[in-house]
């Protein structure tokens, strides 16, 4: 081992799809190996982007070897999964320990802690908004944690101003010690896979193509879309608007309760459930809009991906994240928040008056090409690191 590198482990809960795990996939994929050396810590050894880890990277899990408990109770499997981590630090010492999402967070924190490892932790969505609709138990107990792994740690960085400014008030830490660190964009990949033919079912060319792409939870409104969906169909029995179909790619806790109300409202014709898919991309540049109907967000990936693909952006107007981003550039169209209404009205002013929705996506593209590149974030994050390293060894 070349003692000049950093050791780095990252930790993330898993290596599903989503943006925080495609992130870290992205410091696996592209930081420099003669300056760093990289380890990946998982609480669960699964998800799609697994198989896309680089050889070099040596992986670790908490469930790999185990199953639950035969007698449980509230707090046994966290307290094991932080000795867990904190042993993993100590027979395998690293430099830096960086994390995503609470849920890590409140396991890397005291180990880190413990083993006197600095840490960089990353906020990825506002807390006033995810902690507390995805934690319904000890909630209180979880916020107090979380403010002490947040405090603990060398580094903060928050993925948007809003997001920061939730946090600091959220768990009373100063505002000056979150970094905004924005998200990159894989041009390159993206561009290459935007590409290809869009084989998962055939496109009807009669119809507008609407596209949702992104974990089917709660959080992610896409019943707001559905419903939408229904109104808009009565623009179309009208003459009012040409036929749609909304394709939703991802999966998660909802999609069968989805798939049910899909069924409800006579939509299945009109509304298809695609699943995760290696390559939404192609399917997205063939899309005549992008519809997110998020709750509440940080900042999303699919948004920017969007945007570099050349396809109007509806989103819903969030404090941070898509809103936060639009009310500022005014490269998307918004709408309210939970309103089915709004985005049926506002599909039909995407196809009735196209102008506005067209107009702004060159611009949008060299807006993602001038601030969300890839070797940007990666240069950012490497100075970052090494910089916290020479820190801890003074």
């Amino acid at each position: 081992m070349n003692p000049n590198r950093t050791r780095l482990l990252l930790c993330s809960s898993s290596m599903e799809a989503g943006g925080s795990e495609r992130q870290m996939l992205y410091l696996m994929q592209y930081l420099d190996r003669s300056r760093f050396d990289l380890s990946l810590y998982l609480l669960y050894p699964k998800g799609s982007l697994l198989e896309e880890v680089p050889e070099d990277v040596a992986v670790y899990s908490y469930w790999g070897d185990r199953s639950p408990p035969r007698w449980n109770w509230p707090g046994r499997i966290f307290a094991d999964q932080v000795r867990h981590l904190t042993q993993h630090l100590r027979s395998h010492p690293v430099d830096l320990v960086y994390d995503r999402l609470f849920h890590m967070a409140l396991i890397a924190g005291p180990a880190a802690k413990r083993t006197q490892t600095p840490r960089i932790a990353t906020l990825v969505s506002p807390p006033n908004e995810d902690v507390v609709r995805s934690e319904k138990r000890w909630l209180a107990w979880k916020k107090r944690a979380l403010r002490r792994s947040y405090l603990s740690a060398q580094g903060l960085l928050a993925v948007g101003s809003e997001t920061a400014a939730s946090a600091a008030l959220f768990y009373n830490i100063p505002r000056e010690r979150f970094r905004i660190v924005t998200s990159p964009i894989d041009v390159k990949r993206i561009e290459s896979s935007a590409q290809m033919p869009w084989e998962n079912s055939s496109l009807d060319l009669r119809c507008k193509q609407v596209i949702a792409i992104g974990r089917q939870s709660d959080e992610k409104g896409h019943r707001y879309l559905i419903e939408a969906m229904a109104l808009y169909q009565k623009f179309v029995e009208q003459g009012d608007a040409p036929p749609v179909v909304v394709h939703l790619v991802g999966d998660g806790v909802l999609r069968k309760e989805l798939e049910s109300l899909t069924d409800s409202l006579g939509l299945r014709g009109s509304v298809l459930f695609h699943g995760v898919q290696a390559n939404p991309y192609s399917l997205l540049a063939k899309s005549d809009l992008m519809v997110l109907p998020s709750l509440y967000e940080g900042l999303p990936n699919v948004v920017l991906e969007a945007m570099l693909c050349r396809v109007p952006v509806l989103a819903t107007n969030t404090p941070g994240g898509a809103g936060e981003l639009f009310r500022r550039t005014g490269l998307g169209q918004l709408v309210a928040r939970c309103s089915a209404t709004e985005i049926a009205n506002a599909m039909r002013r995407r196809f009735s008056d196209p102008d506005p929705w067209l107009a702004p996506l060159e611009a949008a593209r060299q807006y993602i090409l001038e601030n969300h590149s890839m070797d940007r974030w990666i240069g950012e994050l490497s100075d970052l690191f090494e910089s916290l390293r020479r820190r801890g060894s003074h």
